[in-house]
C-alpha cells in the first residue's frame, strides 16, 4: 500500500465542487465525497490504475459515474493527488 496525499489545490476543489452540489442535490453531493473517498483508497492499493495523460507520468482516474476525476502522480514513495477536476472543464489549462 502506498501513502496517499490530497494536494491543497485538490482539497480545495473536493470542497469546492461538494459545497455547490449540497444545495442543489444532496445525494450527489455526498457522492462525490464518498467517491473520493473510495478512489484514495483503491489508488493506495493500485497506484497505476489510473490513465496515462501526458509523458510527465501524470495519470487521471474518474470517480464512478461522476463527471469528477483526480489528477495525480505516483513515485516509489507516495501517490500525490494534485486536483480534482470536472471532465468538462479545461481542466488541462489547470497544470
Amino acid at each position: 500500500m502506498i501513502n496517499v496525499q490530497w494536494s491543497q489545490a485538490a482539497t480545495e476543489d473536493l470542497i469546492k465542487n461538494a459545497d455547490s452540489l449540497f444545495p442543489i442535490d444532496f445525494d450527489i453531493a455526498d457522492a462525490l465525497l464518498a467517491e473520493a473517498r473510495g478512489a484514495s483508497d483503491f489508488l493506495a492499493l493500485t497506484p497505476y490504475a489510473g490513465s496515462p495523460v501526458d509523458a510527465t507520468g501524470l495519470r487521471k482516474w474518474r470517480l464512478g459515474q461522476l463527471p469528477f476525476a483526480l489528477l495525480y502522480n505516483v513515485n516509489a514513495e507516495r501517490l500525490l493527488i494534485l486536483r480534482m477536476i470536472h471532465l468538462r472543464s479545461d481542466w488541462q489549462s489547470l497544470l
